[in-house]
Formats: structure tokens, C-alpha cells, sequence
């Protein structure tokens, strides 16, 4: 009983203290890969999708807690529900895209906001299109290793001017320094802390577009010139 009030305490205190929300949002991490794990019926790791909308989900399920009941318990189901939400969601959006085929999405919503348009716009013209199909290709193969393809940044993409800006920024950050870059690379995950740390993003905004943010660096900071021509706004934040 003392152990679950001073949860609800704690939570009910993050509400309005933004370190304490990060230090409880990261001494409950195992506590949220087990609410995933549970709802995904299998292990679910830090580099899963599945964890990305968990801690998310719980970060909400904090800012929701009107001190009622179990905070575990609370964010627990609120967990549930978004991870629900989100299978429900890729099950609708999902189809078969082969790499060596034409790519067509049946509407904007099934493509990242602004590239992923551009490049089916590209590929219907056949010596630029094998170039790009070429490049995604390969960048797919880099993105697997992060958990993760291509074609699931359409729900990773900033939509907001405001939202674009700081991923932006953020991915700027990365490539100041090549070994922000390699470290990421090493460990297969991105410095969320540091980012947030250093440019005073708000974390969840990072959390969200995660996927997006490792993608761009790696398309800017690799070999993939025909995808870095999607980046240039990303380029010109560095200028302002």
C-alpha cells in the first residue's frame, strides 16, 4: 500500500515538475516494456515500436492521473488502449510494397508528410525512380537495424510548421558532432535525453518522431543524395 501511494504521489507531482516527470518517466521504463510486452504477447524491447507508443502512452496516462485509484494500474490500461489503437491502425495502413515494383499510396495520410509524396512523384519517372529506389533500398537496410522500416515513418513524420522546426533542430544537433552519429549508430538508439537537454525540447515531441529523426540523420549524414533533396529544410533551420 505505502509502495503504491508514493507512486501516485510521485506522479501526481510530475504533473507539474518536468525533471521529476523525466526521472519517473525513465525509472519506470522497465515498468512500461512490461505493459508492452504483455499487451504484444511477446518481449518487447526499447527499440520496438511497440515500447515508442507505450512511453508515450504513458506519459499521457501521467498527465491524466487525477489521483483515483492505482497509478500502475491506471497507466497500465492507458497503455493498452494506445498500443490497441495503434495495431488497429497499421492493420488498416498496411499493404504489400515490393522495392523493385511501382510504389503507389491510394492517399496522402498513407505517406510521410512531404517526402514520401515527393518520392512517388519522382519514381514515376524511370531513370530518377530507379535512383531513388536504390537509395530507399539501401536505407532500408540501415533502418531495420533500428527496429524499424522505411515506409513506418509515414506515422512518424512532423506534420506542425512548429513540430518540423524542432525535429529540425534536433537532427541538426546530431550532426554537429560525427561521434553523436556513431554513438547512435553503436547503440541503435537516439540520445533522447541529451537532445532534450540541450536544445529544451519537450521530450514527448522527441519520443513521437523518434523514428523520424534517426532516418534523417542517417539520410544526411550517408550516402543518399537524391533523399537529402527532401531535407532541405532541415538544411536551412541550421542558417536561421
Amino acid at each position: 500500500m505505502e509502495l503504491r501511494n508514493d507512486q501516485n504521489a510521485r506522479a501526481l507531482r510530475a504533473q507539474v515538475d518536468e525533471d521529476l516527470l523525466e526521472r519517473f518517466v525513465s525509472e519506470n521504463r522497465r515498468f512500461i516494456l512490461r505493459c508492452a510486452s504483455r499487451v504484444c504477447g511477446r518481449f518487447v524491447t526499447e527499440s520496438d515500436d511497440a515500447y515508442e507508443v507505450a512511453l508515450v502512452a504513458f506519459w499521457e496516462a501521467v498527465r491524466a492521473f487525477d489521483g483515483t485509484g492505482d497509478f500502475n494500474g491506471f497507466a497500465a490500461l492507458v497503455i493498452r488502449r494506445r498500443l490497441l489503437d495503434h495495431f488497429d491502425r497499421s492493420a488498416r495502413r498496411s499493404r504489400e510494397v515490393s522495392i523493385g515494383s511501382s510504389m503507389t499510396w491510394d492517399d496522402a495520410e498513407d505517406a510521410p508528410a512531404g517526402m514520401l509524396r515527393e518520392v512517388q512523384q519522382k519514381l514515376a519517372q524511370e531513370d530518377k525512380g530507379r535512383d531513388v529506389r536504390d537509395e530507399i533500398a539501401a536505407l532500408g537496410g540501415v533502418l531495420n537495424a533500428y527496429g524499424f522500416s522505411f515506409f513506418d515513418l509515414a506515422e512518424a513524420s512532423p506534420k506542425a510548421e512548429k513540430t518540423k522546426r524542432c525535429c529540425a533542430r534536433a537532427v541538426n544537433w546530431m550532426l554537429e558532432l560525427a561521434e553523436r552519429v556513431l554513438t547512435m549508430r553503436r547503440t541503435r538508439s537516439l540520445p533522447v535525453s541529451a537532445i532534450v537537454k540541450a536544445l529544451e525540447l519537450a521530450r514527448k515531441l522527441i519520443e513521437r518522431h523518434r523514428r523520424y529523426i534517426i532516418a534523417a540523420t542517417e539520410i544526411l549524414d550517408g550516402d543518399y543524395p537524391k533523399l537529402s533533396e527532401y531535407m532541405d529544410y532541415i538544411k536551412k533551420e541550421r542558417t536561421l
